[in-house]
């Protein structure tokens, strides 16, 4: 027989604390060897966490269930999302906006939804149905969408494609419950790209708010309709020549807090440069028109600013003799000063240029772009006009490879055929140990720009900013990590979110340390800027263990479902103190942990304290 002694609360944390995904085996190990009567010699494993509740901290709530002391949760407010299996084709997934934690660490049955159907039958508007009208269902992406029931969550989104031909198509959803917020439907006609590829040409696209709360029959959808409004006109050359194959469509918004998109059907001017597009129904504000170059051409791409979307308007346009004809420019060499303090040219950074003629009278603008990655040699080729009016005002934005220790450029002048020196990115050192002190090895540190960096930008150097690949890095065996992370863009000074992740095995929980400003004493090298930003030692703090059990909607247990447990931020005075944050403030819940459901539908956490 062995004898076995209780495991005090504080043993070492290499002992005492599980990951969350490796609470399953310490459970189950110890659970094994209950019942086994302990009467086994059997191989060492990790040692549990307790064999009874007063081995835990029974002052906060903790109890000892099968070798873990589970609960003393953190503070709340928390949500969840609840996800079936991929294979589950009979649930849906549920978001609930309140989860309720008790001291003693279990959340209790967390049910998920049987589904039902959205289903419609795609069809294109018939201005003549005493002539018979053609009925085949169309070709379209049908996007399902509604804002998430808690502040900051992810909400919920599914997409399909509908093959032209198709009966009806049905995507299955949670059902709108009393107050819920009906789905957004978008319902996007196939094809566009290419001349004579789909309905897009002819029909726009359609938006609709649809409540399900119970099954029905497949709906007609139509698609375009007898009064929508029509923006028509022709492009032409200096000459007065058509400009053919150019693909022509709206963008606009159906909701002012959105980005623009194409809200138009598509049309490719003919051999005398007209074209026509038909604009949706209910768009909000006004619509801009873009004409593309195809893929072959080099020209410019043709933007007409400020179109009423309520009615039907011409609009001609032709092309300024200053923008010049299409020529080959090289940008380069891309160089950089490596740790050694060598020049070396750079391989795989994206170079981006263009250049922009603005008629400031009929808000039409002209703009010239191309992007493109360096060789081994640093240099870059980019096809763009040569004319007059753009030779003074192209701009050049490059972004180095990812978690390379040269900076970004953005927006500065374009000088052809000379070198572009990255600047020094600035690095962020750390140590990342436990809530006892000791070294993590292997976590993994991600550094993203907070969204006080990002909302203190312009639209523009925002959008350059998040294009940036995150920095990233694993901590060595000491602890110590570096990230190498732009410190000032667009004359705005850095703010860092480090996501750390330890491994499984480090018995520690995912931690976001937020905000981190580049304003720190460091070293400054000569733009003002330090070479270096120092973090105080960055302890993680303990985890909490809380469980729950995912079920169907009868309460049978769900293998390999998912949980995510959110904490919703309730402060929101950073969009008072940037200059560019959204009027709807979304500062996105944070995630604390994720894990899958076992054979008994359990689902184990691990929450930073």
């Amino acid at each position: 027989m062995i004898e076995r002694t209780p495991v005090a609360r504080h043993v070492p944390a290499a002992l005492a604390r599980s990951r969350a995904r490796g609470l399953g085996g310490l459970a189950g190990l110890a659970f094994g060897l209950a019942a086994l009567g302990a009467c086994l010699s059997v191989p060492e494993g990790p040692a549990p966490m307790c064999s009874m509740s007063a081995d835990c901290d029974q002052m906060n709530g903790e109890v000892c269930e099968q070798g873990v002391c589970w609960g003393n949760p953190p503070p709340g407010p928390f949500a969840a999302v609840v996800s079936p299996p991929s294979t589950s084709h009979d649930l849906v997934p549920r978001e609930i906006p309140a989860v309720s934690i008790p001291d003693f660490g279990w959340m209790g049955d967390l049910a998920l939804e049987a589904p039902l159907p959205l289903n419609g039958r795609i069809v294109a508007f018939c201005s003549t149905p005493t002539m018979g009208c053609d009925t085949t269902t169309l070709g379209a992406t049908v996007t399902v969408s509604r804002h998430s029931q808690f502040r900051g969550g992810p909400g919920f989104k599914t997409i399909i494609n509908v093959e032209a031909g198709a009966d009806s198509f049905a995507i299955p959803v949670p059902r709108t419950r009393p107050g819920d917020e009906p789905y957004t439907v978008t319902i996007v006609p196939a094809g566009g790209q290419t001349p004579g590829t789909g309905p897009a040409e002819h029909v726009p696209p359609l938006r609709m708010q649809v409540s399900v709360i119970a099954s029905a029959p497949a709906s007609q959808i139509v698609l375009g309709g007898m009064s929508l409004p029509t923006l028509t006109g022709a492009l032409t050359n200096t000459l007065g020549q058509g400009i053919s194959n150019y693909r022509v469509v709206a963008l606009g918004r159906w909701d002012p807090a959105e980005a623009p998109i194409e809200v138009s059907s598509v049309s490719f001017t003919s051999a005398t440069g007209t074209y026509g597009v038909i604009l949706s129904d209910q768009l909000v504000g006004t619509v801009e028109l873009v004409a593309r170059p195809p893929a072959d051409t080099i020209g410019p791409t043709i933007h007409i600013a400020n179109i009423d979307a309520t009615k039907s308007s011409q609009h001609n346009v032709t092309l300024p003799a200053t923008l010049g004809t299409g020529t080959r420019v090289v940008v380069g060499p891309v160089t950089g000063v490596d740790h050694s303090g060598t020049v070396s040219k750079v391989h795989g950074a994206l170079v981006s240029v263009t250049g922009t003629l603005v008629n400031t009278s009929t808000l039409i603008s002209f703009a010239v772009s191309d992007q493109q990655l360096t060789g081994d040699d640093g240099m870059v080729t980019l096809n763009l006009v040569d004319g007059a009016g753009l030779a003074g005002v192209y701009r050049l934005s490059i972004i180095p490879p990812a978690s390379s220790s040269l900076g970004a450029v953005f927006d500065q002048k374009l000088v052809a055929g000379t070198e572009q020196r990255l600047p020094s990115r600035v690095a962020l050192r750390g140590t990342v140990v436990d809530h006892a002190g000791k070294p993590l090895n292997n976590v993994a540190i991600t550094a993203r720009p907070s969204l006080r960096f990002l909302w203190t930008l312009d639209a523009a150097p925002q959008a350059f900013v998040a294009a940036i690949p995150a920095a990233t890095a694993v901590t060595l065996a000491t602890g110590e990590f570096v990230v190498w992370v732009d410190p000032n863009v667009a004359n705005v000074w850095g703010n860092y979110d480090l996501l750390i992740e330890p491994p499984a095995t480090a018995q520690a929980p995912t931690y976001t340390r937020s905000d981190v400003d580049i304003r720190r004493d460091g070293t400054l090298g000569l733009d003002g800027a330090p070479d270096s930003v120092s973090l105080d030692k960055i302890i993680l703090p303990d985890a909490a263990y809380v469980h729950g059990r995912i079920t169907g909607p009868e309460g049978t247990p769900i293998e390999n479902a998912e949980l995510k447990l959110y904490l919703m931020s309730t402060e929101l005075s950073l969009c008072s103190e940037v200059a560019h944050a959204p009027a709807s403030c979304p500062i996105p819940a944070q995630l604390q942990d994720r894990n899958t459901s076992d054979a008994t539908g359990t689902v184990r956490l691990a929450l930073p304290r």
